[in-house]
This record gives structure tokens, sequence and C-alpha cells, in this order.
């Protein structure tokens, strides 16, 4: 266990919510509102830009929220019945695939990046999708609502 209290807090905050959302998924088409917080909804233009102007604690913290998410995907595989690999990523193969990702779609959010990088290193597939909401059934003919054909 880590010894800095916020970061532990930090970790159980992100496997909880890693497990909820990954929970959501299921390949059944059963869907559920998962609401997700931490960095990776952050944008990943602000990862570039942590690079660039050399903030080395944000993208820690990343960092470690991705290796948080990725121990919480390794839990779940197990436990699913999908038969997916257990991701090992630690920073130096998550750096440059995260910037790579990034790069090509700075305006996605990190958990997405994160998640393809699971997915390409053999983890489980993951629906980050939103749920839609149906549609209304519809009347075809409207004009004729209360009236009796005669």
């Amino acid at each position: 266990m880590p010894s800095h209290p916020l970061r532990a807090a930090t970790m159980v905050s992100v496997l909880a919510l890693l497990l909820l959302a990954v929970a959501s998924v299921d390949t059944q088409a059963q869907t559920r509102d998962v609401k997700l917080s931490g960095m990776g909804i952050r944008k990943c233009s602000e990862w570039l830009q942590w690079k660039e102007s050399r903030n080395t604690e944000a993208r820690a913290m990343v960092l470690e929220w991705a290796q948080g998410f990725i121990s919480g995907h390794n839990v779940y595989a197990r436990a699913g019945t999908e038969m997916a690999s257990p991701v090992i990523a630690n920073a130096s193969v998550l750096i440059p695939l995260l910037d790579s990702y990034c790069q090509k779609k700075p305006e996605d959010r990190i958990l997405s990046g994160v998640v393809e990088i699971t997915q390409s290193l053999g983890g489980a597939k993951v629906n980050l999708a939103p749920k839609t909401p149906p549609l209304p059934p519809h009347n075809p003919r409207p004009e004729s609502k209360g009236k009796v054909d005669s």
C-alpha cells in the first residue's frame, strides 16, 4: 500500500470507479449509467500541455490513475466471462503510448486513451459510448389524433 494517504485514497477511488464502469459494460447489452471522476476525465490536450510545461506532478497523477484503471481491469478480467489477458503497463510503456494517442486525439478524454491502450495490450473490450435514451413512439398520422374515421 502506498505510503502517501492521498495516493492511497486516489487509488481506492479509481479502483472503485473502474469496477463500477467496467461492470456497467456487459456483452449482453445490459447498461447502467456510470459517473466518472478523477484524472481520466481530463482531456488529452491537457496531458500534452503538461508535457510541454514539464508539469511532472500532473502527469504522475495521470499515470497513477491509469495504473489503477489497468489494475481494476485485471481484477475484472479474472472475474468476468470474457477471457482477457492481464495487462502490465508501467510508466515506461504508458507514457509514449498515451503521448501518441493524445497527439492524434487531443479532444478525447484520457480515459479513452487508457482504454484503447489496455485493449491494444490484450485487455478486455470496453464500450465507452454513452447510453442513448429510447426514441418516443412515432405517430404516422398526427393530424388524425382524436378523430374517428367515418
